[in-house]
């Protein structure tokens, strides 16, 4: 007899299954394989699809939590929406592979600067029908960054207008958010964003191009101030394009437009003329 008597009871050992280990991740993709990016305000909130194929040979999964998380620092992390143990969405696709997908909603109170340009991998937990338990993580080849939105101020372009070939002074300021921090509205600080490589652009009136025509480097706090040469109306504006931990971003446009220099023609005669003599002077 196979078993035990304890008090009585027969203490039948648990049946035997199938290899617990064989589940495994084939892919993953959170938030379409762009980076996730979130600025100050705590009111917007930002919502990440993932996908996973899951292989696994007992008939498919049975229960799910899933969650995003950085990697290697930052406390950042948040459950996909969803009841507990179903908060993704498996479709059995063949015999040994099963489809899931969810959505995570970040906010504001899940995030910290530690997190900032830390990777975001999906981590996921739960059981298989023949009783196995998993715990999963996505590739590092399938995971996405986490960074701040960074913001440029509308370039201020002085004088306007300005005659040709005359100097421009042209201004900005480089933001990002401070996760670290909270202001009296709930909100993260907006804080300047020193050190990094902004670019001045220039667009001709007429034309869809931008143009850099130099690089500037952002001061401590943030602010942005340089001099070019009018050389034709158009608009100006400051490029930016992100850091290991911040997006990119582009200021609005400021439209200069150049003075109109009329071209006056004077014709004196005769010449010469005496001393005391009577000029005739005309002009276009």
């Amino acid at each position: 007899m196979t078993g035990a008597v304890a008090g009585g009871l027969l203490l039948t050992p648990p049946p035997a299954h199938a290899d617990y280990h064989d589940t495994r991740i084939r892919s993953t993709t959170i938030n379409n394989g762009k980076p996730i990016v979130l600025g100050t305000s705590n009111a917007v909130s930002v919502t990440v699809p993932a996908v996973t194929e899951i292989y696994d040979d007992s008939g498919g999964v049975a229960t799910i939590d899933a969650q995003l998380r950085s990697v290697g620092g930052g406390y950042f992390f948040t459950f996909l929406e969803g009841p507990a143990s179903q908060n993704m969405t498996c479709v059995q696709t063949t015999a040994t592979t099963s489809t899931c997908t969810g959505t995570a909603v970040v906010h504001q109170h899940s995030l910290d600067n530690a997190s900032a340009g830390r990777q975001v991998q999906l981590r996921i937990f739960g059981y298989v029908y023949d009783g196995g338990q998993y715990l999963l993580y996505s590739d590092p080849a399938h995971n996405v960054p986490l960074l701040k939105q960074t913001t440029l101020a509308t370039a201020d372009a002085t004088p306007e207008p300005v005659r040709k070939d005359g100097t421009l002074t042209v201004a900005g300021k480089l933001t990002q958010p401070n996760w670290s921090a909270w202001d009296v509205a709930g909100n993260r600080p907006a804080v300047g964003y020193g050190g990094q490589p902004v670019r001045l652009q220039f667009q001709k009136s007429g034309s869809t191009t931008w143009s850099t025509v130099k690089t500037v480097t952002s001061a401590s706090d943030g602010t942005l101030k340089t001099t070019a040469t009018a050389t034709a109306s158009g608009a100006w504006r400051w490029s930016y394009a992100g850091s290991g931990t911040s997006a990119a971003s582009v200021s609005g446009g400021d439209s200069v437009t150049l003075l109109k220099v009329a071209k006056l023609t004077v014709d004196a005669s005769p010449e010469p003329v005496a001393k005391g003599g009577k000029l005739t002077v005309t002009g276009s």
